[in-house]
């Protein structure tokens, strides 16, 4: 059982990291032909709409109905202020772009190995992170259900436990989408930066 003080890397936060360095990778071929500012490229745009779109609005939606089990009844999400909730997205946002554009950065410098390996670490964290707290996470509740060990209902015959299948289901095509129309498009750049798709 894990220390009520031993807050480990969580799965979302690793998933923004490892998901923003596989688009990197899965846009390689125009990330080297269109020399530039990265943010201009549509491998950069793409994954942006996804995390926009997808990834930060699937967070908002755990932390808003499932807001403690979310956060392994580590903190009582009624102490925290909004303005704190907010910041914490746009961080993820933030953290899932800088992804991207260290993934680029390496892309361009020809260490293609370096973002695999480090998507793959990423993700990788965000498992162990999920298995740690296997324990935490395997019923529903509010922290004081939690601490209290009173009213929890396990995962499995929960309404979250649909939710999260859905949501997965959502954020994996999602996110499949994007590096297949990025590793497309990438794939037919053309002399003047133009691609399939543009």
């Amino acid at each position: 059982m894990l220390e009520q003080d031993a807050v480990p890397v969580p799965f979302v936060l690793a998933f923004a990291i490892a998901s923003g360095l596989a688009v990197a990778w899965a846009g390689r071929v125009e990330l080297r032909e269109r020399p530039g500012l990265v943010a201009r490229t549509g491998a950069f745009r793409a994954y942006g709409l996804f995390v926009g779109l997808v990834l930060v609005p699937v967070s908002v939606y755990f932390y808003v109905f499932y807001g403690d089990w979310s956060l392994a009844y580590l903190l009582d999400t009624r102490t925290i202020p909004s303005a704190v909730a907010l910041l914490a997205f746009v961080l993820e946002a933030a953290l899932a772009a800088g992804a991207f554009l260290l993934g680029a950065r390496w892309i361009r410098a020809e260490r293609d190995g370096r973002v695999l390996a480090l998507s793959g670490a990423a993700l990788a964290a965000g498992v162990l992170s999920w298995v740690a707290l296997a324990g935490r996470l395997s019923v529903v509740g509010t922290v004081a259900q939690h601490q209290g060990g009173f009213g929890l209902v396990p995962f499995g015959a929960s309404a979250l436990f649909d939710a999260t299948l859905w949501m997965g289901v959502v954020v994996l095509v999602g996110l499949g989408y994007v590096l297949y129309r990025v590793g497309r498009v990438g794939s037919v750049v053309r002399p003047d930066g133009t691609g399939n798709g543009r």
